[in-house]
């Protein structure tokens, strides 16, 4: 079929052909919905898991005690009582939270497959707004906050209510415990959260191609029946059979 005749074929199907690109319309809008409800933006945050008079600046002090605590810190992060006081700091409600540890042990990388318990309960934080990921570096007094969020102010807003948040929780502990302040362990922030988008056009390009996409398959599925319907032969007059009209042929 050449160009021209596709031109005349689609022209002669208006109302087909609009509502072809109605639906490649609303298709594109649906994928956009689709894609704007997953997280955007993404925060990164550092907290050091350190001793009131800082092991690291003390050679004397041993820093193998800190890792283990740290390791211990990241799976305790994910609870719901310290995703409360990280709430409370963000000013983010609670519900919007979800969170994820180092569910294997200490240092566990983050590409490991989670238990079927812990993935029971990502599964229902699914719909959270924040996604958040706490995860002990191997050998290190150090524990890597990750969030994700609607957007990268939102996401790093959240992000820098860790550190209050986890330290009201560990003050609390301390403080039922009575425990020294000497003996007490220090969480500090190493520098401000590292705030960013990702998949910026990840929204537009899937947008793009479900419209694209059922557009083109409805136009070929139009010229595709025309094509058929003009290869067809002409239907016989009703009522009139062959030997009648060779009949009428030689009179």
């Amino acid at each position: 079929m050449e160009l021209a005749e596709i031109l005349r074929t689609l022209w002669s199907r208006k109302l087909v052909v609009c509502a072809i690109l109605a639906l490649a319309v609303g298709a594109a809008f649906g994928a956009g919905k689709l894609a704007s409800s997953t997280p955007t933006g993404t925060a990164t945050v550092q907290l050091l898991v350190d001793s009131p008079q800082s092991a690291l600046a003390d050679l004397l002090q041993n820093t193998v005690p800190l890792t283990t605590r740290a390791s211990l810190l990241a799976q305790v992060m994910a609870s719901e009582t310290v995703l409360e006081d990280v709430a409370s700091e963000s000013g983010v409600p609670v519900g919007q939270l979800t969170a994820q540890g180092p569910y294997g042990g200490t240092g566990q990388a983050l590409d490991v497959v989670t238990p079927s318990e812990a993935r029971g309960n990502q599964l229902l934080g699914e719909k959270a707004h924040y996604r958040l990921t706490f995860v002990a570096q191997p050998n290190e007094p150090v524990v890597t906050a990750s969030v994700q969020g609607p957007t990268a102010i939102a996401a790093g807003r959240v992000a820098e209510g860790v550190l209050p948040g986890v330290r009201r929780y560990v003050a609390s502990l301390q403080q039922q415990g009575a425990t020294k302040p000497a003996q007490r362990v220090t969480i500090r922030q190493l520098g401000p959260a590292q705030a960013g988008t990702i998949n910026s056009s990840s929204r537009m390009a899937l947008m793009a191609v479900a419209g694209i996409g059922v557009l083109l398959l409805g136009l070929l599925l139009l010229l595709g029946i025309e094509s058929l319907r003009r290869r067809r032969p002409p239907a016989e007059d009703e009522g009139e059979v062959p030997y009648e009209r060779d009949l009428a042929a030689v009179g």
